[in-house]
């Protein structure tokens, strides 16, 4: 099965093509750049709903009550 690719377009400076071609064909580059961003936009999305989830259901400890249950852990 053969992927479809889409031509897109994207003016940069010469300045950023010279730096970009430094990490390969500028295809390739351009490539790997759009999966980081788009991961990272992904990534983003997912901590902010497990933000929303944890102040939902905040789930508060203090240390000694940690410290505690790490004891009563060990004693079992």
């Amino acid at each position: 099965m053969t992927k479809h690719m889409t031509t897109v377009c994207v003016r940069i400076t010469e300045e950023e093509k010279r730096e970009l071609m430094k990490y390969g064909s500028l295809s390739h580059t351009l490539r790997e750049a759009m999966k980081l961003y788009l991961n990272t936009k992904k990534y983003e999305d997912v901590l902010a709903k497990l933000k929303e989830l944890q102040a939902k259901n905040p789930i508060k400890t203090t240390t000694e009550e940690e410290v505690r249950m790490i004891r009563e852990d060990r004693n079992r």
